[in-house]
């Protein structure tokens, strides 16, 4: 929650407004909103759809991937599907997690400090590209192939190693040293059957690097290559007393994400204080009564719709994009989408049809749920946006990560407040 300001009604209206500005919907600033609202990089732009084909000795190994980086969920799916000149077909799906939107962007941009995007004002950042900077927690593979991935950090973002279990065993990564930006130069590798060390070495005008493993006096070596936004292209390996391959990747669309898309707007000045001075927000939160006793709050920044308040323990927020004026929105994706095959335009559309974001934010617990276009479900019903937001609405909300939160939660009620 870095982001929100200490008011309780600003908090409340303005994380929706930064929701679902990340949606890319059209959006203006009021003349008395103090300073812009911020719409740049840094950014990522990665692959949504691309293919390796790897050739070395008598078999040819094609690799078809694709997935969408959802900024709410914090997490990517992708639909991976191998299969080799022998005849040989495999696929999984892959879900790999973050702890937050910057650290995906931060995985290929030079940052100071390296695994940490700038929160206030000052000098920009160097955005350079150098891949790879791994900044996910955890890739989890199912299907007919199942893997779990986890990575490990020391303080200051820098990867320590990982552990990957699959069928076969357990292998296990320590690093030992790491450049100046954060990326691993020597380590070690544990696997159920031998144990090797592991170096690496980086060439950022030519976006190269080079992995080099020995094990029992045998050496294998791949260098890597990436393009201007950090994206894998190429790679060529080698191995003592073994046979050379040569990688190449093919991207076939691709996506982008800002930071500035994703941070809220400068915060307008709080509405007057005390008990629902501008209306009136109640509803049930897990089956519980609830009526904001302070912070009543609504905006109106066209075409987004937020209304905002809270009590002694919960803060909560409503936000649509209202494009098509008064009625009904939804939240959460319809039953018949399949992330694991989601294209860039299908999640653009997505977008673009479902609207609402919503957050329940429990101060006691520090817990949290939210819906978003791909995340819970529902509707908001808009009965007045002129003057007053008003409306009915029933959600329900998915846990937030890395809050503590476990389990869906019901979210139903009503508002009416001026503007």
């Amino acid at each position: 929650m870095a982001y929100f300001p200490r008011t309780r009604a600003a908090v409340a209206a303005l994380c929706c407004i930064s929701s679902l500005a990340a949606l890319g919907v059209e959006r203006t600033t009021p003349s008395a909103q103090a300073g812009p609202v911020q719409t740049k990089g840094p950014c990522r732009t990665y692959d949504t759809s691309a293919t390796s084909v790897t050739a070395g000795g008598p078999v040819q190994a094609t690799v078809e991937i694709s997935g969408v980086f959802d900024p709410w969920s914090l997490r990517m799916v992708q639909n991976v599907t191998m299969s080799s000149s022998q005849g040989a077909h495999f696929s999984n799906i892959q879900t790999s997690t973050w702890d937050s939107a910057e650290d995906f962007i931060a995985e290929v941009v030079r940052l100071k400090p390296p695994a940490v995007l700038p929160t206030s004002p000052g000098p920009q950042p160097v955005n350079d590209i150098i891949p790879p900077l791994t900044r996910s927690r955890s890739t989890i593979g199912s299907g007919q192939i199942g893997f779990a991935q986890i990575n490990s950090f020391d303080g200051t973002n820098r990867l320590t190693g990982f552990q990957s279990r699959t069928q076969g065993g357990t292998i296990n990564v320590r690093y030992s040293a790491w450049e100046s930006s954060g990326r691993p130069t020597a380590g070690t590798m544990q696997s159920p059957a031998s144990s090797s060390t592991v170096q690496f070495s980086y060439d950022d005008k030519t976006r190269t690097q080079t992995q080099t493993t020995t094990t029992s006096g045998i050496t294998s070596t791949i260098t890597t290559t990436y393009d201007q936004n950090g994206n894998m292209r190429a790679s060529n390996a080698s191995v003592t007393r073994g046979t050379a391959s040569t990688t190449t990747w093919t991207s076939h669309s691709s996506a982008t994400v800002c930071l500035g898309d994703l941070r809220p707007p400068t915060p307008v000045a709080p509405k007057p204080a005390g008990p629902n001075p501008n209306g009136t927000f109640s509803a049930t939160i897990g089956g519980q009564s609830w009526t904001a006793a302070q912070g009543v709050h609504a905006d109106n920044m066209a075409p987004v719709v937020s209304v905002g308040g809270s009590d002694k323990r919960y803060i909560v927020s409503i936000g649509v994009s209202a494009k098509q004026g008064l009625g009904e929105y939804k939240a959460g994706p319809p039953d018949s989408v399949d992330f694991t095959k989601l294209t860039a335009a299908q999640f653009k559309e997505l977008m673009e049809r479902n609207s609402v974001v919503a957050m329940v934010i429990d101060t006691v617990t520090k817990q949290a749920w939210h819906a978003s276009p791909t995340i819970g479900k529902g509707t908001v019903n808009l009965s007045s946006i002129a003057g007053a937001a008003a409306g009915t609405f029933s959600l329900t909300l998915d846990p937030v990560p890395n809050t503590g939160a476990s389990g869906s939660l019901s979210f139903n009620g009503s508002f009416n407040i001026r503007f």
